[in-house]
This record gives C-alpha cells, sequence and structure tokens, in this order.
C-alpha cells in the first residue's frame, strides 16, 4: 500500500511566514498543533497486534513535539496522557553507545550499513551474511550480543547510554518487557542464528533480555524528541556541552536517512527529507539538521510498521516549514 500524498491529506490552514525569533517560535508552535489536529482525521492503520501489550494502546492517541537548539520543546496534541514504549526507535541508542565507545570499523564488522527489502523482523541469509545494518531486529541483536559482562551489567549500560542520550532517565515498562518475552519467538530464531554464525558467543537469553528491555524503555514525545535534537545540532546538547562526537552523528543520522524506516524509508525520506526512526508502538524520531529534532507518536500503524499519523504529521512540516534537507539552502519561511 503506498504512501498516502500529502496534497491528498486533510488540510491545514496556512500561517504567514514571520522572522522574528520569538514569532518564529509561534509559527513553529501554530503549524505544529495545526497539523496534528488535522491528523486525527487519518483513521487508517491498527496498533502492532502480535506484542498483545501494544495492541491495547488507544487509537486515537497522537502527539508531537519538537525541540530546538537551547532545549526549549513545543508540544501539540494528547503529550501529557500520551506515554508509549521506544520500541526500535530505541535502537538508535545502541548504534550511539557503541559507536561512541568502540569506533565504527568495530560496529560494522558485526553489522552492514545498507538498507534491507526483507522486513525490519526477517531472517533472511543470517545463516550466510552479518545483518543488513544496526536499525533492523537482527542487526540490533547482534549488536546487544556486544555489550559486555552479564546481564546487569548490560542493562546498566543501557540506562546510562539512554540517559546521555534522551537527558534524562528512562525506565523500562515491565508489562511490554513481558509481553516482548512472550511473543518474541521470532527475535529468538534470529539470535539462535546469530550465535550459530558466530556473531556473538553469550547465552542467547541474556542477548535477548538485552534487547527486549532496550524496546521497552517508555517515555512520552517530549522525552523522545531529545535525542533526535542532539544529532540535528551535531552532538551538542541544549546546555552547549559536547555529548556526541561529530563521527556518531554523521554515521547515525546517515543510517536514519537510508534504513530508519524499513521498506518505506525511500518513499518517506524523499517526501519528508528528515532523516528518521520508526518504531512498532507508534513512534517516530527526526532529524531536522540544524534545526530541530522531533519526535511524534500515534499507535496507528501502516503494513511496513510505520506510523500512519506519524508520517503525515513529519510530511506536512517538512513542507510547511521548509525543513526538508534537500532544500537546506533555500529560506525556510522564518522557521
Amino acid at each position: 500500500m503506498p504512501l498516502p500524498r500529502v496534497d491528498s491529506a486533510p488540510s491545514v490552514p496556512v500561517v504567514e511566514p514571520i522572522q522574528e525569533p520569538q514569532e518564529r517560535e509561534v509559527r513553529i508552535q501554530q503549524v505544529l498543533s495545526a497539523t496534528v489536529e488535522a491528523s486525527r482525521a487519518l483513521g487508517d492503520g491498527v496498533p502492532a497486534d502480535y506484542i498483545p501489550e501494544l495492541a491495547q494502546a488507544d487509537c486515537e492517541l497522537t502527539s508531537a513535539a519538537i525541540t530546538r537548539r537551547d532545549g526549549t520543546t513545543i508540544t501539540a496534541g494528547d503529550v501529557a496522557r500520551h506515554r508509549f514504549t521506544l520500541q526500535s526507535s530505541a535502537k538508535l541508542v545502541l548504534l550511539i553507545g557503541l559507536l561512541e565507545e568502540r569506533g565504527p570499523d568495530a560496529v560494522f564488522e558485526v553489522v552492514g550499513r545498507e538498507p534491507t527489502l526483507s522486513g525490519f523482523a526477517s531472517a533472511a541469509n543470517l545463516d550466510r551474511q552479518r545483518p543488513a545494518n544496526p536499525l533492523i531486529n537482527a542487526g540490533a541483536i547482534a549488536l546487544c550480543g556486544q555489550l559486555p559482562g552479564p546481564l546487569e551489567k548490560r542493562l546498566a549500560w543501557l540506562e546510562r547510554w539512554v540517559e546521555r542520550c534522551y537527558g534524562t532517565p528512562l525506565v523500562v515498562n515491565q508489562r511490554v518487557l513481558a509481553s516482548e518475552r512472550r511473543t518474541g519467538d521470532r527475535n529468538r530464531a534470529i539470535a539462535y542464528l546469530l550465535r550459530e554464525t558466530g556473531v556473538f558467543a553469550d547465552p542467547v537469553d541474556e542477548v535477548l533480555e538485552t534487547y527486549f528491555a532496550l524496546c521497552s524503555f517508555e517515555g512520552t514525545v517530549v522525552e523522545a524528541s531529545h535525542l533526535p535534537a542532539l544529532l540535528a545540532f551535531g552532538g551538542v546538547s541544549g546546555q552547549g556541552q559536547r555529548v556526541l562526537s561529530r563521527t556518531t552523528v554523521g554515521a547515525t543520522v546517515s543510517l536514519m536517512a537510508t534504513c530508519g524506516m524499513y521498506d518505506e524509508s525511500g518513499a518517506y525520506l524523499l517526501e519528508a527529507g528528515l532523516p528518521a526512526k520508526s518504531g512498532v508502538s507508534g513512534v517516530i524520531v527526526a532529524v531536522a539538521p540544524g534545526r530541530a529534532g522531533i519526535a511524534v507518536s500515534s499507535p496507528r500503524l501502516n503494513h511496513n510498521g510505520g506510523s500512519v499519523r506519524g508520517h503525515f504529521i513529519l510530511r506536512r512540516l517538512s513542507s510547511e516549514l521548509g525543513w526538508h534537507f534537500a532544500h537546506a539552502g533555500e529560506p525556510t519561511h522564518g522557521a
């Protein structure tokens, strides 16, 4: 099923460009609020049903946040009552942490750097080659197998890097974690294939527990937007501190652009021009380089596992605010 075109989606009132810095933020707020409200007319898609806890999500919850260079966050929608697990968007944390600690050469000996059309949960060809990239299930499980020490140490590593990337501690949703364990047979099969081919040597159950915990960290769009904001501003926090190296930022944002939206990465990037990473809870985090980090969440998913309303919101924000990366040298309507 092709992505709906922007011009066929619900209309958003036109807001005239304003150039003053304070009024610029007002414009972004107006566009974001109008876009989130317009997205509510989209009724296609259903929550992920293969993780029972996610299937219980309220389909109508929709929220979005934009974090700017100084760390201030602009929000719209059901932010206060819309909590969700980060799911595959948290694969960025694992990738970032290992890039920082071990460097690109070590990371890309374990996983590739190419997109795949085999589906994000595919086990295809794992008996013959390494996972295609770190943002699919096989790639993230392979990287979880590279973390040192016993399970407690691996989980502490995740907590440390989650706090570093999001700027605040997040907790694991234990109900979702238990649901992941009960229904994770495909991921279990992937892990056994990876262990058999020597990608990691540790017990499969420990590696999978690390992976399931990674996907089960919980937050709102406010917290979720801080990771893409960190990437959008070159690894420098809103307080002016360098948190990530330029090398890590470049590798991560590039992989988000080419692989972050799974089988629809190309179509999405063509229309939105914002490197992004999706998760099956309905969250999408996106980078507007030099401008903002964005997080959107709504649990109605399309057939590729991407949020229907989230896609619409990101494409419309990009169009209204002039944030498509290919238009970086053009005027940005005051945004």
